[in-house]
């Protein structure tokens, strides 16, 4: 059955303002790519909107949600066991797989895969990682450079889609051979070792990982470069 929005809401509201007046509600489901949520105050009405990815959530979880949007707004701390319950039913692997499923089917398509740069072609260091690292068996995922040099994100993996984007800092001849291989060894250990959920939060970098991650034969060399980009 299809909660009810509005009184939870409602209630949500008078607990984080008994005494004053619940403006005017004005909530649904909507149905966004994802476990997105939205809250706006305007005009002295409320407009929130829900993924519908919660029409069959727990009673308590959305109430957890409410107070959680509502906190924002009215900037009122909320209990930490409310982000507590509400993490912990988002990362329960049932949402995680709805939620996943939204993305791919909802949301916008990745752009095309571009695999060979100016300098660097990443399909050959995908090649040559797979032989020595994951004996020939990693499936090659999406890989493609990014639209920008970012030295913020210099990598990263997209699960929805199977992409793994190196950043087109990269695609240079001063980067050395063994820098760009580590990038994207890292970025296919996210391959390998999916995020998981642990302690209400989505744990990227697992023991598993890290411990795979060492080791790269040249690690201590290549992360001493990146520290100087």
């Amino acid at each position: 059955m299809t909660l009810s929005l509005e009184p939870i809401f409602h209630a949500a509201h008078l607990k984080l303002k008994p005494r004053t007046r619940v403006p005017q509600m004005h909530v649904r489901f909507f149905p966004f790519a994802g476990l997105t949520h939205t809250a706006r105050y305007r005009d002295e009405q409320l407009w929130i909107r829900v993924s519908d990815l919660f029409v069959d959530a727990p009673e308590q979880v959305v109430h957890s949600l409410a107070l959680i949007l509502l906190g924002k707004i009215y900037r009122r701390k909320v209990d930490t066991t409310h982000h507590e319950t509400y993490r912990s039913f988002i990362l329960g692997n049932a949402m995680q797989e709805r939620a996943r499923h939204a993305r791919s089917t909802r949301g916008r398509g990745p752009r095309p895969a571009v695999p060979k740069g100016r300098w660097q072609n990443l399909e050959t260091n995908f090649e040559r990682l797979n032989a020595t690292y994951f004996g020939g068996k990693l499936e090659r995922p999406r890989l493609t450079w990014s639209m920008k040099r970012s030295r913020r994100i210099l990598g990263r993996y997209d699960a929805t889609h199977h992409t793994v984007v190196i950043s087109l800092l990269f695609d240079s001849p001063r980067v050395p051979d063994f820098v760009l291989d580590f990038v994207l060894y890292h970025e296919l250990l996210h391959v390998k070792h999916p995020a998981r959920a642990g302690n209400c939060r989505m744990v990227t970098h697992t023991p598993e990982f890290r411990a795979e991650e060492v080791r790269f034969e040249r690690y201590k060399q290549a992360t001493e470069w990146l520290r100087r980009i």
